[in-house]
């Protein structure tokens, strides 16, 4: 089973890259308390495989440490 999520395109990568710059608050442990109740694997899979995430645009955004690509991982519209 695939547990990471595919990469978000080239133009949004470098979006995020550039927010994280100019606002480094890290969201991590904010997303992880939230999926912690409704998705618990979801939220360890967060906490184990992602160096820091961000809100953008009204979803949750992580960066990977392998390769510090971003990955959507909870949206709210």
């Amino acid at each position: 089973m695939n547990t990471r999520s595919q990469p978000v395109p080239t133009l949004l990568q470098n979006q995020l890259n550039l927010s994280v710059k100019h606002q480094p608050i890290d969201r991590k442990a904010e997303i992880v308390d939230l999926l912690s109740a409704e998705q618990p694997h979801k939220s360890r899979i967060v906490d184990l495989n992602y160096t820091c995430c961000t809100w953008w645009e009204g979803c949750y955004y992580c960066q990977d440490d392998k390769t510090q690509q971003w990955h959507r991982v909870k949206c709210f519209l």
